[in-house]
C-alpha cells in the first residue's frame, strides 16, 4: 500500500471548483487584471454601449442551445432566400421542422411523423444540393436519423399496413395466375 492516498475520484454532478482569483475592488489592480485575462464583448444597454465580460465556460446544455439556434437562423436564411409563395408552399414540411425546432427542439422533431420527416429530408437534400454547408449537412443527418427512427415507431405502433398500402396502390399492377 503507499504512502499517499488516492485523490477522491470527481463527482460529475457536481460543478467545477471556481478556480479564478477573487474578484478585486472595482478599479483596483486585481480587478484590472481579471478584466483583461477574459474575453471582453460590446453590448448596447438601451441607447448606451457597456463592455461586459464572457464566460468562457459554459454549461453542455448551452452549447447545444447555441448550435441549435445557429442551426435555425441558417434554415431561417435558407428558407427567405426562396421568396416565392410557390417555394413557400413546396417546402412546408421543412419549414415546419423549422418550427418545431425552434418550439421544442430534436425531440420534437423525433416526434413527428415518418412521412413529415421523409419530405423534409427530401427538401433540405435539395437546399444542401444548391449550396452545401456544415449546417444544412447536420440538418440532413438528424433528419435522417429521425425519420429512420419514426418509421421503426411507427411500425412497432401499427401504422405501417397503411403506408404499405399506399405503396402497394402505387406499384404497377401485376397480373394474377389462378
Amino acid at each position: 500500500m503507499s504512502k499517499f492516498p488516492l485523490p477522491p475520484s470527481p463527482d460529475p454532478d457536481a460543478e467545477p471548483a471556481e478556480r479564478r482569483a477573487p474578484r478585486g475592488a472595482i478599479g483596483s489592480l486585481r480587478w484590472f487584471r481579471s478584466l483583461l485575462g477574459r474575453p471582453l464583448k460590446l453590448e448596447r444597454r438601451g441607447a448606451d454601449l457597456h463592455i461586459s465580460r464572457i464566460e468562457r465556460r459554459r454549461t453542455p446544455d448551452a452549447i447545444r442551445a447555441a448550435e441549435l439556434d445557429q442551426l435555425r437562423d441558417e434554415l431561417r436564411t435558407r428558407l427567405l432566400e426562396h421568396d416565392h409563395e410557390h417555394h413557400a408552399a413546396v417546402l412546408r414540411h421543412l419549414v415546419f421542422v423549422h418550427d418545431v425546432l425552434g418550439r421544442q427542439g430534436w425531440p420534437g422533431v423525433g416526434a413527428m411523423d415518418a412521412r413529415v420527416l421523409g419530405k423534409a429530408l427530401a427538401q433540405a437534400q435539395m437546399l444542401a444540393s444548391r449550396e452545401g454547408s456544415a449546417g444544412l449537412s447536420t440538418l440532413v443527418e438528424q433528419l435522417r436519423l429521425l425519420q429512420v427512427a419514426a418509421g421503426l415507431r411507427e411500425e412497432r405502433l401499427g401504422r405501417a399496413p397503411a403506408a404499405a398500402a399506399v405503396e402497394a396502390a402505387m406499384a404497377p399492377p401485376r397480373e394474377h395466375v389462378e
